[in-house]
């Protein structure tokens, strides 16, 4: 199974590509800011294309925002 990583999820292009990639039965890994949306966009996308979608709150525009990640 193929997993994909997309940023700026929450919104935008970011969450087109992730009901997209659902669709095709990609698991899926979200980072955004916005955890409410994120939440509510992995739980959507869980039960309409039985994937499994995590995500990750995160503002990448934050200097050394990779090391706030893990």
């Amino acid at each position: 199974m193929k997993v994909t990583l997309i940023t700026g999820a929450s919104s935008g292009i970011g969450e087109a590509f992730a009901r997209r990639l659902a669709a095709e039965k990609h698991d899926l890994v979200l980072v955004a800011r916005n955890e409410k949306k994120l939440h509510e966009l992995c739980d959507e996308l869980m039960l309409k294309h039985q994937i499994m979608a995590h995500y990750i709150v995160l503002d990448l525009t934050e200097p050394e925002a990779d090391r706030k990640a893990v």
